[in-house]
């Protein structure tokens, strides 16, 4: 009988210290901390990576940025001005309540109240009313067509939120508690070090297969790179130095991805400073820079040169389009002298510090240079950078957007004039081209769309508020015992599906 007894003794003992046994652990590496888990107070992928493993929304999309279900499984158009979403029984937030019509009412409701002063609610622009059917019915109406409403709504911004979570939390709401209804549910949050979530086996499309997800910000590239040689982090899932990703696609310890990239990296150009006001100094500029040389040097032709303000890979791009501004350091002298500087002018390029950011800035500022601009760097924290940059920064700031995959989120956050003092960092206006963008979101003609779409790129690059620099082949990896990881454009990728082999 002690015999027996001392063999299950050891043998229970061995099943706790199994592998099995032992909660499975995804550590992520990202360029910045997150800013916030409410995703009505953000607009930066990093913060979206770890909101989108947490909320829910209305529609999702999958890696080739079709619209797929998510909490509505299905929806249909009554008219040209309804949207009537038709909710998942049975699903419930990670706090145990019920999802329900109610809480996509208060979620759009409170997206779009000007006090809540949220990024995202441009998204929402067009929508007038929501209304509440049933338990399980929602009904959105927009004051006008809006061609783009499933796109916008594959938005992390507009993840669906728990009402009683949210008014209980108060002011906490994001930094101490979030509350989504998605595959892993929010644990804690150590600005600065690191997020953790925890596995929600309630989960509508079924438990995932990690326990435990966590996510850290490490801003410089070498030390991204040397905790996932050393096994400190399992997983790059975008922004993987260029420079040591050819080297490491030879690696057999490792696994590469990559993916073209839906963003289009740019320099901004804030217009509302002398003499970035004026036109021809834009347009000079853009001619200056050999951006065909960036992307060999930074990328390491991992991408190509920007042919305008979106990806190719973005519905609504104008693929007739040719090089924006080919290089042309004697055209760029012409235009500073036809636009009275002759002698140059000083400027700041505002950038983070992560060495895909600041090689391009270096770069940059040689060329400008060679045509008498005088250009210095100022690296800023990640954060800080989004922030003064929305409030108008003064100079050049170099920065990347993603959008949606339609047009429509393509242009309108980033240019319309709605957008200044927001994600209109350009400070931007001009009502010839406010009336494209909103011609282009209410026209449910897609080929009539195209149309609208092709004026508006041809505007936006004469009037050049950015030096458009490149679309970038979205770079990660991970350890061999990662399994399932797919990149995708919008740089988002969902974790539900990921696994770690023994």
């Amino acid at each position: 009988m002690k015999v027996s007894r001392a063999i299950l003794m050891v043998s229970a003992l061995l099943l706790i210290l199994s592998p099995a046994a032992l909660a499975s652990e995804l550590r992520i590496a990202q360029v910045a901390d997150i800013a916030s888990m409410d995703p009505q107070k953000v607009n930066d992928v990093y913060s979206a990576n770890v909101i989108r493993q947490v909320y829910s929304n209305l529609v999702q999309v999958d890696e080739n940025m079709q619209i797929i279900p998510d909490l509505a499984e299905s929806w249909e158009n009554p008219d040209n001005l309804s949207w009537v979403f038709h909710l998942r029984r049975g699903v419930a937030f990670h706090n145990g309540e019920p999802v329900t019509a109610a809480d996509v009412k208060f979620t759009f409701d409170r997206l779009k109240d000007p006090s809540t002063a949220a990024p995202g609610a441009t998204h929402l622009k067009e929508v007038k009313s929501v209304e509440v059917i049933d338990d399980h019915t929602v009904m959105l109406v927009t004051a006008r067509p809006y061609a783009p409403m499933l796109m916008s709504l594959s938005r992390y911004e507009t993840a669906i939120l728990n009402r009683k979570a949210v008014e209980e939390a108060g002011a906490d709401y994001g930094s101490k508690v979030a509350v989504g209804c998605g595959p892993y549910r929010f644990t804690s949050w150590s600005r600065g070090d690191k997020v953790v979530l925890e596995r929600y086996d309630e989960y509508f499309g079924g438990p995932a297969k990690i326990d435990r997800l966590v996510y850290r910000g490490i801003p410089e590239d070498a030390t991204r790179l040397i905790e996932l040689e050393s096994g400190g982090i399992d997983l790059i899932p975008a922004n993987f130095p260029y420079a040591e990703f050819v080297n490491f696609q030879g690696n057999k310890g490792f696994k590469t991805y990559t993916c073209p990239a839906m963003a289009t990296n740019y320099l901004g150009l804030d217009v509302a400073v002398k003499p970035l006001d004026n036109k021809l100094a834009r347009q000079a500029i853009n001619y200056a820079v050999d951006k065909q040389a960036i992307v060999d040097a930074v990328y390491f032709g991992l991408g190509m040169p920007a042919r305008g303000p979106l990806s190719p890979v973005i519905w609504g791009f104008d693929p007739n389009r040719g090089d924006a501004y080919p290089y042309n350091p004697e055209k760029a002298r012409e235009l500073l002298a036809e636009a009275g500087l002759a002698d140059g002018f000083d400027m700041t390029i505002f950038c983070d510090a992560r060495t895909e950011r600041t090689s391009t800035a270096e770069l940059i500022q040689a060329y400008l240079a060679d045509i008498g601009v005088r250009a210095s760097i100022e690296l800023m924290e990640w954060s800080a950078l989004l922030s003064e940059t929305a409030k108008g920064i003064g100079g050049g700031f170099l920065l990347g957007w993603t959008g949606t995959g339609d047009a429509d989120g393509g242009l309108v956050p980033i240019i319309h004039s709605a957008n200044i003092g927001s994600s209109n960092r350009f400070r931007y206006s001009n009502k010839n081209l406010d009336d494209l963008l909103d011609r282009g979101g209410a026209e449910l003609d897609q080929d009539a769309r195209l149309k609208i779409y092709a004026e508006a790129q041809e505007l936006i690059v004469d009037e050049c508020p950015l030096l458009f620099l490149a679309v970038q082949e979205i770079t990660a990896a991970s350890s061999k015992s990662v399994e399932g990881f797919r990149p995708y454009p919008n740089f988002i990728p969902p974790l539900h599906g990921v696994s770690l082999s023994e």
